[in-house]
């Protein structure tokens, strides 16, 4: 596996989710069929309590990531989505 392992840095922050990892194991073996769904779609924060985009690996998937991607998209090219509560008749 190459994630980030030529990178120092890189390979120091996935060794310490590893490390947490181990740890919230060690503490509840039941932990991943217990944690409950996190709010904003991201599998880090929902695992881990953090998040670090820098070194997912499911990086290009993250519902946050294409979200705010969208924002941007949407802000660079003035466009303004409106939700309505009702529909209109």
């Amino acid at each position: 596996m190459s994630w980030g392992m030529e990178d120092p840095k890189k390979r120091e922050d996935i060794l310490y989710l590893m490390e947490l990892s181990t740890q919230k194991m060690m503490e509840n073996p039941n932990y991943v069929n217990e944690v409950k769904k996190s709010t904003n779609g991201c599998w880090m924060d929902q695992m881990y309590g953090l998040q670090r985009c820098d070194i997912c690996d499911l990086d290009d998937n993250c519902p946050g990531k294409l979200e705010k991607l969208w924002q941007e998209y949407c802000e660079a090219n003035n466009i303004i989505i409106e939700k309505n509560s009702s529909p209109e008749e």
